[in-house]
């Protein structure tokens, strides 16, 4: 994950669409003017204003989904499902 250096660098990602972190498992997105948070089945919102308040020393990552396929746990799948 590439971390970003400031609060001002966060709000331009977050601008931009970009989903961001802070350990990997919250994610902040902006939509309709105010950045959401989500992590473990909860969810707020805040102001640009409050969110720069509250977070402005906190360090961030632009946010990278990967998906990791078990290939054997794949494969016996398949394998026992096949018609």
């Amino acid at each position: 994950m590439q971390r970003l250096k400031d609060i001002a660098e966060v709000l331009v990602y977050l601008k931009e669409g970009e989903i961001l972190t802070e350990n990997g498992t919250n994610r902040f997105v902006l939509r309709n003017g105010r950045i959401s948070c989500y992590e473990n089945g909860t969810r707020f919102s805040l102001e640009l204003e409050e969110f720069k308040e509250l977070y402005q020393k906190n360090s961030f990552y632009l946010y990278e989904e990967t998906v990791q396929i078990d290939e054997e746990k794949d494969e016996a799948y398949y394998r026992y499902y096949r018609k």
